[in-house]
């Protein structure tokens, strides 16, 4: 008997197997078998009211299943609401809140779970994990492993949760015989008695409404007789099963029930009556297929046992044994596991106490970990070596990583020097190379900064500092003249200081021109350029142009370092704005 609630603590707006009280609210429901137990609210008025104004809410179960629901015409109003998914075929369910629009999909795979027609199990996957929901099953050991859609790349899924039946998840019933060996007890059992006479006849004594139609089927073929029952409209859309049964009374094995209405009958051993059509009395034998029942016996007994004079018992049964549940537990290796069923004389907690073993964390696998890919890198690309006459030649050795040169952090000195005009920096793109020399007594902090070599970042920065030069220009020109002098005051006095001593001139670390083509030229002019920018401007200025000052500017003064001497004239001009504005 299912005590399962309806709701799952991962996906708590779908109900399974449940539809009253708080289920009512659901976005979605499913329907895992056509028991009595699993269908409480299934056709209450509440339900019925909602589906009257629902646009969305649906009702998701197997093929056979529906068949089985819709031939009860109680049941009848669910026909535009329900919906027949295939076995182990994935399918996108879209939950849709209708109040607020808001939409929750999910990924829902039917497995046969071998319990009656049509029951299945629900294998849900979504953004909260995925998640098992057995209903009532009957899976033989190793089972589990042949289901493809339990595993992926070749191993089980990560299953956050189990919803399981634990109808005989206890130790005395820790082994069931199989549907087959009971099949077998009773169809010995069976031939033994009905081939005395046509006269003799079996009753299968079985409680649910279906769910034995493996033995009707399989006894039919086997004696060539059809199984007499009350009611074919459940199997009118199951041609495999309704052509083994019959409601003709003239038959030999019967499944037939007691009307409720008619206790007459009820004092006869056979629910159709106790004569045959011509009035010849019959010989009765009954076997009540039972689980429970061997389950209390103190001592192994057979399949099939003779409890009366004309009365057996035969187990068999829907659901797992104790052996099974453990044998798929352990195959699947969830993290969480909580009860559908608590046994009779059972309570909740001690029914968890028992499978807490079987989770994860208990049963010794690993758990399953996703390792991410990490991060993407850019393939290292290597340049093969050409001759050093070869015009795409752009680097005067083979290592292919730009050349760091460093920039001085900001920082006052008190005594600086003025540069040798012997001294200067020469691009890296010649052959010939030179370096920045500094006094030891004043040497500086320097902070790497790489520079770039390649052609278009140059011409870019040639046009910014075309750009920023004019900008200076009209700067310089709305200056006043009362600044102005100050400003030349200023570097008056900045000349004598700076005739002996200077930090690297600013000037060296900017260009105007384009590169010049001879390397002889190139390294003349660098020279000359440093001693006509110092004899223009009178002198370098005594406080070195601080980074932090042409922060706003990065595009067109720290971005614009190349390896070239600047052009005398310009530097000059933007030099004395650069001593005014500082001012």
């Amino acid at each position: 008997m299912s005590s399962f609630g309806g709701r799952m603590k991962e996906y708590p707006t779908i109900s399974v197997d449940r539809f009253d009280r708080d289920n009512l609210h659901a976005k979605a429901y499913f329907l895992s078998h056509c028991h009595k137990d699993h269908m409480k609210g299934l056709k209450g008025p509440l339900l019925k009211r909602k589906l009257k104004v629902s646009l969305t809410v649906k009702l998701y179960c197997s093929p056979v299943s529906k068949e089985l629901l819709l031939s009860n015409p109680k049941y009848g109003f669910w026909e535009k609401h329900i919906v027949a998914l295939e076995l182990e075929s994935p399918t996108q369910i879209s939950l849709v809140d209708e109040t607020s629009g808001e939409k929750e999909d999910i990924v829902v795979t039917l497995l046969p779970a071998g319990h009656c027609p049509g029951s299945v199990m629900f294998l849900i996957e979504g953004n909260q994990g995925t998640v098992l929901y057995t209903g009532d099953f009957r899976l033989a050991k190793g089972e589990a492993s042949r289901m493809e859609f339990l595993h992926s790349g070749g191993r089980v899924k990560d299953i956050r949760s189990v919803y399981l039946d634990t109808t005989f998840y206890a130790p005395k019933y820790y082994q069931i015989p199989s549907r087959e060996a009971c099949l077998n007890g009773i169809r010995e059992l069976a031939r033994s008695w009905i081939t005395q006479s046509p006269y003799h006849v079996v009753w299968l004594n079985c409680k649910a409404a279906y769910g034995y139609e493996y033995l009707f089927t399989n006894l039919s073929e086997e004696f060539n007789s059809q199984i007499h029952v009350n009611n074919l409209d459940m199997f009118k859309n199951m041609p495999d099963i309704l052509c083994h049964v019959t409601t003709n009374k003239a038959t030999q094995i019967h499944a037939c029930k007691h009307p409720k209405d008619e206790e007459f009958f009820r004092a006869s051993r056979l629910p159709c009556g106790p004569k045959a059509p011509d009035g010849t009395p019959l010989q009765i034998i009954s076997i009540k297929p039972s689980t429970i029942w061997f389950g209390e016996r103190s001592r192994r007994t057979n399949v099939v046992v003779k409890t009366g004079s004309s009365s057996y018992r035969a187990c068999f049964s829907f659901h797992s044994s104790y052996s099974e549940i453990k044998d798929f537990l352990s195959y699947i290796c969830p993290i969480n596991i909580y009860p559908n069923v608590i046994p009779v004389g059972k309570t909740a907690e001690e029914v968890r106490e028992i499978l807490t073993p079987m989770c994860r964390e208990y049963c010794g696998r690993p758990g399953i970990v996703y390792k991410p890919l990490g991060t993407l890198k850019r393939a290292k690309v290597e340049y093969a070596e050409s001759d050093s006459a070869s015009d795409s030649e752009l680097f005067d050795d083979e290592d292919l990583t730009p050349q760091r040169r460093k920039r001085p952090e900001r920082r006052q000195f008190k005594t600086p020097k003025a540069p040798s005009p012997e001294r200067g920096l020469v691009s890296n793109c010649s052959q010939q190379e030179t370096q920045l020399e500094l006094q030891p007594d004043h040497m500086m902090n320097y902070v790497d900064c790489t520079e770039s070599n390649d052609d278009d970042e140059e011409e870019e920065e040639k046009e910014e500092e075309e750009e920023y030069s004019a900008f200076l220009e009209v700067k310089r020109v709305s200056v006043s003249e009362g600044n102005a002098a100050s400003c030349r005051v200023d570097q008056g006095e900045a000349s004598d200081a700076s005739a002996t001593h200077g930090p690297p001139r600013w000037d060296a670390f900017f260009k105007a021109e384009p590169v010049l083509t001879d390397e002889s030229s190139e390294v003349e002019n660098s020279q000359n350029s440093v001693v006509q920018s110092a004899a223009a401007s009178g002198g370098a200025q005594s406080h070195t142009p601080s980074l932090s000052e042409d922060s706003d500017d990065d595009s067109t003064h720290i971005s614009s370092q190349s390896t070239h001497i600047s052009d005398p004239s310009a530097e000059s001009g933007s030099q004395g704005l650069l001593l005014s504005l500082s001012q």
